[in-house]
């Protein structure tokens, strides 16, 4: 079985605490995350928590698990696609991961949907899917 990884990479004119606050912050994430907040205790094992409303309409609740945590350098965590539960495998691992150089912090991406019923369709939706929120952290972040 094949498994499905979106792989995106950014360069942001802001430092690494700035992209950390704009990933973890509720207020932040709905700027730029289809009008979800995020929420999390931020410990590793913590459930995380993405809610809204998708295009003002379409209630959005995607719930996971924090599995790796340090700030302003990693943060990785599971995402449930709707309507799914661990045993099923429909679900992603998400890696945000942060490097700073020449006063640019370097986001890198990557969402593993795995092998399970749909993951083609959900790489699909996925990729562009991070496009769009990477395009909108990025307003989100170097706004002045």
């Amino acid at each position: 079985m094949k498994n499905f990884v979106v792989r995106k990479k950014i360069s942001l004119k802001a430092t690494p605490e700035e992209v950390w606050s704009a990933l973890t912050n509720p207020e932040k994430t709905k700027k730029y995350f289809f009008n979800c907040e995020v929420f999390s205790d931020w410990e590793v094992g913590s459930t995380i928590l993405f809610t809204g409303r998708m295009f003002l309409i379409r209630k959005i609740e995607l719930k996971g698990q924090i599995l790796k945590y340090e700030p302003n350098k990693l943060l990785k965590y599971t995402l449930m696609n709707e309507g799914a539960d661990e045993e099923s495998g429909n679900f992603s691992t998400v890696t945000d991961e942060l490097t700073y150089k020449d006063g640019k912090t370097i986001l890198s991406i990557t969402d593993n949907v795995g092998p399970a019923k749909g993951a083609e369709e959900r790489y699909e939706r996925s990729l562009k899917g991070w496009d769009t929120i990477l395009k909108g952290l990025k307003k989100v972040v170097e706004a002045p």
